[in-house]
């Protein structure tokens, strides 16, 4: 099995010992800047982005984007000073034996070659670690115009917490960030922003993440609070793969970790970009993915079902194997006419996908 590398750095040295090595590894590029050898990674001709210089090593968003598409990422550094813990990037000394090199760099492309297990995406070196708690990650979805997502997750966030569940909530919504607003925490700095800030470093320390989210007293229970971006036009500093990251690390010392999530999930792989361009949705789609449990909340209303199953299909078109389980929202009978769960329910059955129906929410002041 021949494996090709790009290398990353001006060390001529580690070329020459892998040209003379004869061994597995071929070397197809050499490159100076980070961009040209993401570049040259991304056009799938390398198995291997060998990073000789440990300052080159890329951002963690490209790291991500290296590991969706197989490229195992690999860095030599010359002094053990420089180490620090960077998510998926399997660290060596620069004066490691060739064929030491070799074995380990098989071992780990042939671990991305297998087939994933699990949605995490977690790099084959960290697989070794200790099993996460059984914490989870709970986001709730909606369709676009269905309101009371927001309210709903955060009514929810703290009864898990009035019952004893330790509890972190993450306002994700790069639309309409609101639960700063409930919770009347006028927060510019967006705590989400920070977070993804504090794991692009590559840091994945939870008390630093804890350090940027606000705690709040609710009655007689505390919830964790990352807040959102005040104003939409700040989304792109809420990077999908970051915040996947952290909402992993948090559910590794939380019971629950609460996501509100934007409606929005259509993406632009249609257009053509020199460079590899944000997608303001990928955040919803990403989060989604990770999600071990989705509650997509539904208006109860003529407008706000069909809004929903259209956006079911897109989701199931775009992102097969993800089960929403549907709560409708503001259940009256001035809607829904007499016996309103019950009609709702055959219309669901009748007209939608079969996701379970786990919860009404009537109207305010109005009981069901």
């Amino acid at each position: 099995m021949s494996i090709s590398v790009v290398v990353l750095g001006g060390q001529e040295s580690i070329v020459r010992q892998i040209e003379g090595y004869q061994g597995e590894l071929i070397v197809t590029r050499v490159c100076s800047d980070i961009a040209e050898a993401v570049a040259a990674c991304a056009t799938g001709a390398a198995d291997v982005l060998l990073v000789a210089d440990s300052h080159l090593v890329p951002p963690m968003e490209q790291v991500d984007d290296l590991l969706i598409n197989r490229t195992a990422i690999v860095c030599m550094l010359e002094n053990p000073s420089d180490l620090k813990p960077t998510p998926d990037v399997l660290q060596v000394p620069a004066d490691i034996a060739i064929s030491d090199l070799e074995q380990r760099i098989a071992a780990t492309v042939l671990s991305l070659r297998q087939p994933e297990s699990n949605k995490d995406k977690v790099s084959p070196h960290l697989t070794e670690k200790e099993p996460r708690t059984a914490g989870k990650i709970v986001s709730f979805w909606s369709a676009p115009g269905s309101p009371g997502r927001s309210t709903i997750a955060l009514n929810y966030a703290v009864e898990l917490a009035a019952a004893g569940k330790n509890v972190v909530l993450l306002d994700a919504d790069t639309y309409a960030a609101s639960i700063s607003i409930q919770l009347g925490l006028m927060d510019e700095s967006a705590s989400v922003a920070q977070i993804c800030r504090i794991i692009d470093s590559g840091s994945s320390d939870i008390a630093r993440l804890n350090a940027a989210c606000s705690l709040v007293q609710v009655g007689d229970t505390t919830i964790r609070v990352g807040t959102g971006i005040p104003r939409s036009s700040r989304w792109p500093e809420v990077r999908a793969s970051a915040l996947r990251r952290a909402s992993m690390t948090f559910k590794e010392h939380y019971d629950v970790v609460v996501l509100d999530l934007a409606p929005h999930i259509a993406m632009d792989e249609q257009l053509s970009f020199d460079t590899q361009a944000p997608q303001r949705n990928a955040v919803t789609v990403e989060m989604l993915q990770c999600s071990d449990e989705i509650f997509m909340v539904v208006n109860s209303d003529s407008v706000g079902i069909p809004r929903a199953l259209r956006a079911i299909d897109e989701l199931e078109e775009s992102y097969g194997g993800l089960q929403p389980k549907i709560v409708f929202n503001r259940v009256s009978v001035s809607s829904s006419g007499r016996s309103p769960k019950r009609r709702l329910i055959e219309a669901w059955d009748r007209f939608g996908p079969m996701h379970d129906v786990v919860g009404f929410m009537p109207r305010v002041q109005e009981r069901v």
